[in-house]
């Protein structure tokens, strides 16, 4: 019989991935009655986080008002959609916030994000290293999109990532499951919520 799966908290930081109210609390009431078991299981993921001394790192996604830093790359996305292949919340706005339930508190970490990576041009990747933490539990949205490009770029980091399941989300629901049952899986561990408790406190 194999040994269960452990994840050290000393070695450990929680990436709370695009947490905001944009996404989790949006206004339209049908869209956030979808997403209340996302935020449902975000506060159950953080508190975990909290009970096993792992750092809590959030991300939110934003582009300043006047929108020069909003991606404007020719892409097939948006082509299709006449839209920019990147959407942010305006920086600085209530959107671009946290929902009450799951709030940073003062020992949390919080950074602006204008790329889909988690990583890129935010100072997530020196704070583990200062922090010394070369395991990364994620969960966020989109799972396809910025979930999955902040996988990868983790493991060319060097870091141990573990993805949990209910804490991600998507538009698309076949993207979703794909890039959960199949390509992060190439990069990543993909656990369920229990799973994850489980590694951190059992």
């Amino acid at each position: 019989m194999s040994e269960p799966e452990r994840l050290d908290p000393r070695r450990s930081a929680l990436i709370a991935y695009d947490v905001c109210r944009r996404a989790l609390t949006p206004s339209d009431q049908g869209r956030r009655a979808a997403m209340r078991p996302v935020l449902d299981a975000w506060v159950r993921m953080i508190a975990t986080a909290r009970e096993a001394g792992v750092p809590v790192i959030y991300t939110t996604p934003v582009s300043r008002a006047d929108g020069v830093d909003v991606v404007m790359l020719p892409t097939d996305l948006s082509a299709e959609t006449g839209v920019p292949p990147l959407t942010n919340g305006i920086e600085g706005s209530a959107e671009a916030g946290f929902p009450d339930a799951i709030a940073p508190l003062p020992e949390d970490y919080v950074f602006l994000k204008r790329r889909p990576s988690a990583f890129y041009g935010t100072g997530v990747a020196e704070l583990l290293r200062m922090l010394r933490r070369d395991v990364v539990i994620i969960g966020g949205g989109a799972t396809n999109r910025g979930v999955e490009t902040s996988v990868r770029e983790a493991f060319n980091l060097d870091l141990a990532t573990v993805v949990v399941r209910e804490c991600c989300w998507s538009g698309d629901a076949a993207a979703h499951a794909y890039s959960l049952d199949k390509a992060m899986k190439i990069y990543a561990r993909v656990r369920s919520l229990d799973q994850v408790a489980a590694m951190l406190l059992g």
